[in-house]
């Protein structure tokens, strides 16, 4: 008896839904051929595993991720998919699992329609020629999905999934945009503090404490779709990058400026802002809520005043070898650097992401950079001093043996697989059973339950003993992974980003105390 797992998948494009929810009736049939053909080869089916509306190139689809999860843990012998399309569409993918991983693993594939067989002779030649196929079929449709979406754009359609905060899609062409009074009087606003003199958090912060929705939030409370609808309404607010935004698009002005960002292929997952001689302007499509006067004054004041621009050179950067590590303790967003302003440009500043744009009312401290700087360096310099001490290092590489307890637990481990073969073959034979008119369908339901629930505790079981084996294993290395460390690291002169990461899991600042000006400062160290 074989446990077979059965993968489908449907995309947007060929999707065929009854209504909204239900499974749709390709997915449906590709059930039912699949199940059928597992059910008279006797094989056990382990589990199916569905995604709708996902890329056959995507590799975040959850249930072909939740599949490969349990293949690595050998759960079943065999995937079984309608079509080697179903499983991927993407070259690299088939040859990294179907011809890599799954042979390793011992798991065969097979897709009914294409009749690729791994466990056939010659069908990895199939399989490539076949995924080949499907790649390059991929790829023509983005670029007709690409071909037909610019055409639209030069007649002047919108073709954006949500309308530009101040417009909605007008009901009867969902290619047009019309006004939103309410939205569009608070963009008008906007503008007007900025060429007033406002900074971009200065009217983020003017906004939030007049209780105005920030953008998401205003979509929520109306119930107009957009892709933060997950968020909590009551946490979202104004930043200072949804100002700076709202003042540098064009589409206000009643022109409609569209390719402005894109992806370098369709595999990307990233859009990158393009240069303005590949974005597709048409004049006059909608109703304008900011003139064009205004708009280009504030992009000429925006430039005078040199304020934050995304696209900035790399050398006007701010380095920061703590990027990534140090956190807020009261919020949990990242600190990131900032100068202290003009007149002292030189010293540079630590500051609560969510506190600096204003999307959090965080109380974080703002910690100089230098300052912490010459703070962690003193406490390396201590640690690599102890450890260079022979008995100190000798004492943390020796200083406990965990062979015992991993012998312990690799004992029990193996007391689980074997436990797990037994379960196994028991629900073969039950299936046997009940082909045969041995064992009733009652008490097949029954006995099948029963061993089910039976295996998945000792799957959990085994899990949680491969995890503490994983530690243990950790630990009895520790010692000369730190001595490594030690050694690479114990004449430094100056700290750097590969120090910080090599000694240093994570740092997190709280809040400074009013009367001592102290600060919460938190280290975890990698050992």
């Amino acid at each position: 008896m074989m446990n077979a797992a059965i993968y489908i998948r449907l995309s947007e494009e060929d999707r065929d839904k009854v209504s909204k929810g239900d499974d749709s009736e390709s997915i449906t049939n590709q059930r039912n051929m699949l199940v059928d053909y597992a059910t008279e080869r006797g094989w056990d089916i382990f589990d199916i595993y569905s995604d709708e509306d996902y890329s056959g190139s995507d590799g975040t689809r959850p249930a072909f991720n939740r599949m490969l999860a349990d293949a690595r843990q050998r759960k079943f012998g065999v995937v079984l998919c309608k079509s080697l399309s179903r499983f991927a569409r993407d070259v690299a993918m088939v040859e990294k699992y179907i011809n890599g991983l799954f042979i390793e693993w011992q798991i065969r594939f097979i897709s009914l329609t294409d009749y690729a067989d791994s466990s056939q002779k010659g069908s990895r030649k199939n399989i490539q020629i076949n995924s080949l196929v499907n790649q390059w079929y991929l790829e023509d449709l983005s670029e007709n999905i690409r071909a037909t979406m610019t055409g639209k754009k030069k007649q002047g359609q919108y073709t954006g999934a949500f309308a530009p905060y101040g417009y909605l899609k007008d009901p009867q062409d969902k290619h047009k945009l019309i006004i939103d009074p309410e939205a569009a009087a608070v963009v008008q606003r906007i503008y007007k503090l900025y060429l007033d003199g406002y900074g971009n958090k200065a009217i983020a912060n003017c906004l939030n404490d007049e209780g105005v929705p920030c953008p998401s939030k205003y979509r929520q409370i109306n119930g107009i779709k957009s892709n933060r609808s997950d968020e909590a309404a009551d946490v979202l607010l104004w930043s200072d990058h949804t100002v700076w935004h709202i003042l540098r698009n064009p589409n206000y002005t009643g022109t409609l400026v569209q390719n402005r960002y894109g992806k370098a292929t369709y595999k990307s997952k990233t859009s990158k802002e393009r240069t303005p001689d590949d974005w597709i302007v048409v004049e006059n499509t909608h109703e304008l809520i900011v003139s064009k006067e205004d708009y280009e004054r504030v992009q000429t004041a925006k430039a005078t005043r040199g304020l934050h621009n995304r696209n900035a050179s790399t050398s006007r950067a701010v380095s920061n070898i703590f990027a990534g590590i140090i956190k807020c303790k009261v919020c949990g967003r990242s600190l990131i650097t900032s100068g202290s302003g003009r007149l002292n440009k030189s010293t540079k500043y630590l500051r609560c992401a969510g506190r600096k744009s204003g999307i959090a009312k965080c109380t974080c401290a703002m910690v100089k950079y230098d300052v912490l700087v010459d703070e962690l360096t003193e406490r390396i310099r201590n640690i690599i001093t102890l450890y260079c001490d022979p008995e100190q290092l000798a004492k943390h590489a020796h200083s406990r043996d965990f062979s015992g307890e991993i012998a312990a637990l690799q004992r029990a481990k193996d007391k689980i697989v074997f436990e797990l073969k037994r379960v196994s073959d028991a629900l073969s034979s039950s299936y046997i059973d009940k082909t045969s008119g041995a064992l009733s369908e009652n008490d097949f339901a029954l006995i099948s339950a029963n061993l089910r629930d039976k295996r998945e505790k000792l799957e959990a079981d085994d899990k949680h003993i491969q995890a503490q084996l994983d530690k243990l294993h950790e630990k009895q290395n520790a010692g000369d992974r730190v001595a490594n460390i030690i050694a690479q690291y114990q004449d430094f002169l100056e700290l750097d980003r590969d120090i910080v990461r090599a000694f240093i899991e994570v740092i997190r600042v709280g809040e400074r105390d009013g009367e001592t000006n102290e600060f919460g400062l938190e280290i975890v160290y990698n050992f």
